[in-house]
């Protein structure tokens, strides 16, 4: 029974997803340090505070935190069985949610894949519209 609680976590549904899929994530932002990593219920002392607001703030110990929590999504993102149908653009940006405001996903100066903003690149990948 244990390993139907699998089913919720990313890596386990994924394979059965049979839509083109385009992963759009931030290696880590600030909800993830908020909620994830670093909540106020795993940091009664508030050492994590400052790092939570800016990533500028953050130690070098908690930077060290982070850059495992990336390579652990980034490991288990190359672990997937790979498919023409799937892609995926992880950033190093701290914004959260970055996918459905149109600054950030779909201007000039929104992060560039391919020379495209992310919306024009997940539509190609995906083709949608023809490679541009």
């Amino acid at each position: 029974m244990l390993r139907n609680v699998k089913c919720f976590f990313p890596e386990s549904i994924i394979e059965s997803i049979r839509t083109p899929l385009f992963i759009v994530n931030p290696a880590y932002d600030f909800w993830q340090i908020q909620n994830v990593l670093a909540p106020d219920s795993a940091d009664p002392s508030h050492e994590w505070d400052k790092c939570k607001r800016s990533i500028d703030s953050c130690t070098g110990a908690q930077i060290k935190v982070l850059q495992e929590f990336r390579n652990k999504l980034l490991t288990t993102l190359n672990e997937l069985p790979k498919s023409k149908s799937r892609g995926l653009f992880v950033n190093s940006c701290f914004a959260h949610c970055q996918t459905w405001i149109g600054s950030t996903w779909h201007s000039a100066d929104s992060p560039r894949l391919s020379n495209k903003d992310l919306a024009l690149a997940e539509a190609a990948e995906l083709r949608l519209i023809s490679a541009v």
